[in-house]
């Protein structure tokens, strides 16, 4: 017999309660069409949990919003980079952002064709990584200094291999953003001022192997008002009449990522968010006849997640309540590291009385926590819990931190679900190191 759906959803088309939520029978939460209880029994905990549907979902808004222009959606493959992801992507024909020779070497291994759509972004690439990158094909480099450039231009003449270049300009626009992951400043390390940039691109376009195409900007993450993204853009557009004023041919501008979601309480209409920002970014554009590159990660991957874990042990210290899970800072890192929010329900929700408790991990470390002082409905020890919106930077920060094995991975297509990255053994780990 189908079960009734819970009244209160919480990540439609990805993770839902169905049942009707009594003492007696618990609403049970959903990935699409699989128990997250039944998955959790069968990969334990602590364990990631993927949405096929709302990837597709997001990517196809994307698809939507942008379809007056010629655009290319490059993935931000930092956001995460699990193969089973990228596949997914690369199955809807998009392209990828890369800031490493690694990332790159994962968008290769899940579709060689998916180079040709790849722009390299970063401001530490390495001449084996340029290499990787000319050898492979792919289809711009975002350079972001004077001596970048001139070590791609020598990488480039001795392969033979031309290479489309963009200069990422730092056009000094506020992201507001947590300030660690916001760019687009001039006392950040990202990006060219607009001034000196224009000085690459005469320098550029006198190397044998190097084709001036484009224009890049990024100014950050996370970012909701979508007037920064207009801001930021304007300025791009008069550098880029500038540019072709002195002859440069600029095909291409990249508008970066950065676009964020909400963390906290119920989700927005994401189709309204991407209308939003897609007048915000065109606008700006009007009468250039570019091809628009975009490189959306969190947006995309990041509400697609949860993190399941299981409750440990209740702890109580001179009134101050703890939940201690199976989870910790080395599986998701954001809390500790950002202060990030991110909303913790019950996988069975039955029971309508609540606490304030903090969430925790068995690190050992204070800063090992993923809630301090949240109102939660009262859980026993052993329940199991979901950290939701994890899909973007989640696993890709794990580490093996007080030699913990990283959380195994599950992508789920309806009522089914695959292991896309097995459990880490303590074998893993070690099968590198020599004693």
């Amino acid at each position: 017999m189908k079960r009734a759906r819970e009244s209160q959803a919480l990540r439609p088309p990805a993770f839902e309660y169905q049942g009707a939520a009594s003492e007696a029978h618990p609403a049970e939460l959903y990935c699409e069409a699989v128990a997250l209880e039944g998955i959790a029994a069968r990969h334990g905990t602590p364990l990631y949990v993927y949405s096929t549907a709302m990837i597709r979902a997001r990517l196809n808004a994307f698809a939507q919003a942008f379809r007056s222009i010629p655009y290319t959606l490059c993935y931000s493959v930092k956001a995460n980079s699990t193969l089973g992801i990228l596949r997914l992507v690369a199955s809807a024909g998009v392209g990828f952002d890369v800031v490493s020779g690694g990332e790159l070497h994962r968008v290769l291994r899940v579709s060689r064709k998916a180079a040709s759509k790849v722009v390299f972004s970063g401001v530490g690439k390495t001449a084996a990584e340029m290499e990787l990158a000319l050898r492979s094909g792919i289809l711009l480099f975002n350079i972001e200094s004077a001596s970048e450039l001139q070590l791609l231009s020598a990488t480039a003449t001795r392969l033979k291999k031309r290479a489309a270049v963009a200069v990422r300009v730092n056009p000094d626009v506020s992201a507001k953003t947590h300030p660690y992951i916001s760019t687009g400043l001039h006392q950040h390390k990202f990006g060219v001022p607009i001034p000196e940039a224009q000085k690459l691109y005469a320098l550029a376009a006198n190397q044998p192997y190097l084709e001036v195409a484009g224009v890049s900007v990024h100014i950050g993450s996370q970012i909701t008002d979508v007037g920064s993204f207009q801001e930021a853009l304007e300025r791009v557009a008069d550098l880029v009449r500038a540019l072709r004023d002195q002859g440069h041919d600029i095909r291409y501008i990249d508008a970066g990522g950065g676009l964020g979601i909400s963390y906290e309480g119920a989700q927005g209409d994401f189709e309204k968010q991407i209308a939003a920002y897609a007048k915000a970014v065109l606008g700006p554009l009007r009468g250039l006849s570019l091809h628009l590159l975009l490189e959306p990660g969190r947006s995309i991957v990041g509400s697609a997640g949860v993190l399941l874990t299981r409750v440990l042990y209740r702890k109580t210290n001179n009134g101050k309540r703890f939940l201690i899970v199976d989870a910790a800072m080395n599986d998701l890192l954001r809390p500790s590291l950002y202060g990030a929010y991110h909303e913790i329900v019950p996988v069975n929700r039955g029971t309508r009385e609540t606490e304030i408790i903090d969430v925790v991990g068995p690190i050992c470390e204070t800063g090992d926590f993923f809630a301090r002082d949240r109102k939660l409905p009262l859980v026993r020890e052993g329940d199991l819990l979901a950290i939701l919106d994890v899909g973007a930077y989640g696993s890709v920060l794990g580490s093996n931190y007080n030699t913990r094995g990283r959380a195994a991975e599950v992508i789920v297509n309806g009522a089914r679900a695959k292991v896309i990255r097995r459990r880490e053994s303590l074998r893993d780990q070690l099968r590198m190191e020599e004693s």
